[in-house]
């Protein structure tokens, strides 16, 4: 039979089913002494969401509903157009009331079956998608607006709120329309913070922006809440954007959270296909599961306690697939995707027996899939090359359909 030539028996940590306790095991190859924690720590739960529903006429659009956030931490709430995702934002800045469930912040209870607080009142800040500044109102004007100061003290109070958000003081006296699109969200989100609000809501908000743009815009958004201790909500649809904000992902599929842990837990070990699909490129073949180890056409992968036996879907990454001169894999180059820094290679895998000792048993995949996977080298991998490669790291099963 033939083996994988990795051998991960690595113990896996505790996983709790609780929303922020999930823990992230460590990277293949990791040495045992290194430990990866979710960033969630043991911080009091600010935002309690308890089987949240909302209706829309006759149509469900949020069906139980259930998240906790830690104070000070950042959540990251990600599903595809129409999954509820803005809704659920929505109901939790007060802007609409929810059809059943509860919703508590700071422990207080602010939406339930016998309560409502209205948005005002719930300490709440709110950044939506294209920053809805006030355009005939100055940069300082719009910062300042709603706050109970006035003169010299509202003057101060704007510049600290500007150099929070790294913006120097003298952009105050702009307008909105003399600001890049950055800049703009940037003010946005310090007109939000100039109440001191407990917890932020982020709708949205670098969608519009260009890519360069709004990878430097999240990164400073994301310092700015840190640094003020903010407990945030970030609604997207980018994948990449919630990786990379926030403490805890959420994700969200047809208004219900499908899967709810930190960056690394739900990337490399999401809870079904579809979550695995929607998170990043993935490389998912046929397989057939014998104890710990998935056989398929790259071999017998390791599984970390896998659900199933049998016939299973094996699930990896693209960059766990390397080329590699000594690989026991082989496969021919189909063509190839350049996106600069990186090229996707498209490779037919070759034909193999994962057991020969049973070469007439129907269950044991014979290869000749087509993957996917990632090389920074494009010159290495033209269409009709015959590769070696090997798997690095441990895969993911999902019980065939």
């Amino acid at each position: 039979m033939t083996t994988h030539p990795h051998g991960f028996n690595t113990p896996r940590p505790n996983e709790s089913s609780g929303a922020r306790h999930v823990r992230g095991g460590p990277p293949p190859g990791t040495p045992e002494s290194l430990t990866f924690v979710d960033a969630a720590s043991d911080a009091p739960d600010h935002l309690q969401i308890t089987n949240l529903r909302k209706n829309f006429g006759g149509a469900e659009v949020l069906k139980g509903v259930n998240l906790d956030v830690a104070q000070g931490r950042s959540t990251a709430i990600v599903g595809p157009s129409g999954s509820g995702k803005t809704t659920l934002l929505r109901l939790i800045a007060g802007f609409a009331s929810p059809s059943a469930g509860r919703i508590a912040l700071g422990g207080e209870e602010v939406a339930g079956p016998s309560t409502w607080l209205p948005a005002h009142k719930r300490s709440v800040g709110y950044v939506a998608q294209d920053g809805a500044l006030f355009p005939h109102l100055s940069v300082g004007a719009n910062i300042a607006f709603g706050l109970p100061l006035r003169g010299k003290a509202a003057a101060l109070r704007v510049g600290e709120l500007l150099e929070m958000v790294s913006m120097d003081t003298s952009y105050a006296k702009r307008r909105p329309h003399q600001l890049s699109g950055g800049q703009q969200q940037r003010v946005a989100l310090a007109r939000a913070l100039a109440r001191q609000p407990q917890l932020m809501l982020l709708d949205e908000p670098f969608s519009a922006l260009d890519a360069g743009l709004r990878v430097a815009t999240r990164r400073a958004v994301s310092q700015t809440l840190k640094q003020a201790g903010v407990t945030t909500i970030l609604v997207t649809h980018d994948q990449s954007e919630a990786l990379s904000f926030a403490d805890q992902v959420a994700v969200m599929r047809d208004g219900k959270l499908a899967q709810i842990g930190s960056p690394f837990v739900v990337y490399t070990r999401p809870s079904d296909r579809a979550t695995a699909e929607f998170l990043g490129d993935a490389v998912i073949i046929e397989a057939w599961m014998e104890g710990s180890l998935a056989l398929c056409s790259l071999g017998g992968i390791p599984v970390r306690r896998p659900p199933v036996q049998g016939k299973v879907y094996l699930m990896l990454r693209p960059e766990q697939i390397r080329i590699s001169s000594n690989g026991p894999i082989r496969g021919r180059v189909v063509d190839t995707d350049y996106f600069g820094p990186e090229t996707t290679v498209r490779i037919q895998l070759e034909p193999i027996l994962v057991d020969a000792e049973h070469p007439a048993d129907p269950h044991q995949p014979v290869g000749g899939e087509i993957i996917n996977i990632r090389h920074w080298n494009a010159m290495l991998a033209r269409p009709g090359t015959e590769l070696s490669l090997k798997v690095v790291g441990e895969g993911v099963v999902f019980p065939w359909d």
